[in-house]
């Protein structure tokens, strides 16, 4: 039997590198999209504990301070809901880039099944005319021998 050889094979393993590597980057971006989101959440955790120690009793300078402090922690919070933003944006690119490399990739295996089957059938069709041949030779040796 003839093996079977893809004359694409190697830009479907070039396909399939670049979808592994998009696949790895993308649980990167996630992860640092995530790591943000942590970050947020724990930022906003923050204000609003600062805004339950607020109502107390304090001294003009302690609320000054805090009144500072608390303006820091808004700033700090439009900030990270910024980075949030684009982590989202960087993950979700990543994403579509990854969606297309696997959809390529994808095609590729599927011409290279579709090859090796049309491959598969031919070489058993030859085998077939081969075997056919072979007992249409031997017919006439049979006849003799008294078959």
């Amino acid at each position: 039997m003839k093996r079977f050889s893809f004359r694409l094979q190697k830009l479907l393993d070039i396909r399939e590198q670049i979808r592994d590597e998009l696949r790895q980057e993308l649980v990167r971006k996630n992860q640092q999209r995530d790591h943000e989101l942590h970050v947020l959440a724990e930022l906003e955790q923050e204000s609003l504990r600062a805004m339950i120690e607020e109502g107390g009793t304090y001294s003009a300078s302690d609320l000054v301070m805090f009144g500072d402090y608390r303006a820091r922690l808004k700033r700090r919070i439009e900030e990270q809901r910024q980075r949030v933003v684009i982590a989202s944006k960087e993950a979700e690119e990543v994403k579509e880039r990854y969606v297309e490399a696997s959809k390529e990739a994808k095609a590729l295996e599927l011409l290279r099944q579709k090859r090796k089957a049309e491959h598969t059938e031919q070489v058993l069709k030859e085998e077939g005319a081969q075997l056919d041949e072979f007992a249409i030779q031997r017919a006439p040796q049979r006849k003799e021998e008294g078959f």
